[in-house]
């Protein structure tokens, strides 16, 4: 048949071929094959040139990158250490700093506070050498009445009313009491304070003999402390019997008809008033 003539042809062909032409066969083989493996040599070497170059390029890049952050880490590193140091450093100086800050602060708060008890102590005595100095403060004792005001163990009333020194006279009688006595310059500093440069009468007078004042309470008028003003008492007209505290607290005689304030006193303990001072009821007004 004729495939099978083709056939047996084909393989005759190919088998003559081969034994009578071996170098032939051989040479196309190796030809082909030879292009075949430049062509994929080439390529590969194309790919591993651009691999090859592209990790050049990254290690370029990165070598650039490491190579900058290189120069700065050592200033960067430096700086961190010394800070470092320089804080361990002060954190060493801050605590003895601290410390002795506290010991002084100490030793200060010793040397202010004896200081300042010192200062106190000093105040104190001296503030109480001034209270002792002073005369006793007018105020409301318990043992005085109302509206009379109390200093150095008396009661004192200044009257909001003139009256003459006879009438005044007879007021204080009964009330218990007496025109006052002026016997002491802290008593006449009192009076002529709490008088407020009003013109009050005393109990001072010379209507039974002439020139011989005599205190209302029998107070002795010699042997005590007298505060006139100056020329006085003078009598003018030869009518001026009565003493009265002018507006500067300094006495006066005038006449024992005129009308001026008047101040009572008594004592806080009763036993201690004048003979005829305890009941007193004067009717002569």
């Amino acid at each position: 048949m004729a495939g099978e003539q083709d056939y047996y042809d084909f393989e005759k062909f190919d088998l003559d071929s081969e034994e009578k032409h071996p170098h032939s066969r051989q040479r196309a083989g190796n030809a082909f094959k030879s292009i075949s493996s430049g062509k994929v040599l080439m390529f590969l070497n194309f790919i591993v040139l651009g691999l090859i170059l592209m990790v050049l390029v990254t290690a370029v890049i990165k070598w650039s990158q490491m190579n900058s952050r290189v120069k700065e880490l050592p200033p960067q590193a430096q700086t961190q250490i010394s800070q470092a140091l320089t804080n361990v450093s002060e954190n060493s100086d801050l605590k003895d700093f601290k410390q002795q800050v506290q010991d002084q602060v100490t030793q200060m708060s010793e040397g202010v506070l004896t200081e300042f008890l010192q200062k106190i102590e000093n105040f104190m005595n001296t503030l109480s050498m001034k209270i002792k100095m002073l005369p006793e403060p007018a105020c409301q004792k318990p043992q005085c009445p109302q509206h009379w005001i109390y200093f150095n163990e008396s009661c004192y009333l200044f009257s909001t009313k003139r009256n003459t020194w006879t009438s005044s006279k007879m007021y204080c009688s009964l009330q218990q009491s007496y025109l006052v006595s002026i016997n002491t310059a802290h008593e006449q500093h009192f009076v002529t304070v709490e008088s407020d440069s009003k013109e009050y009468w005393i109990g001072l007078a010379d209507h039974k003999i002439e020139n011989n004042w005599q205190w209302e309470d029998g107070t002795d008028y010699e042997t005590n402390q007298k505060f006139w003003s100056e020329g006085e008492p003078n009598d003018a007209g030869n009518q001026e019997d009565c003493a009265h505290m002018n507006v500067y607290g300094l006495w006066n005689d005038n006449v024992c008809s005129s009308k001026f304030f008047f101040i009572c006193e008594k004592r806080t303990k009763p036993d201690n008033l004048p003979d005829g001072h305890h009941n007193n009821t004067d009717n002569t007004l």
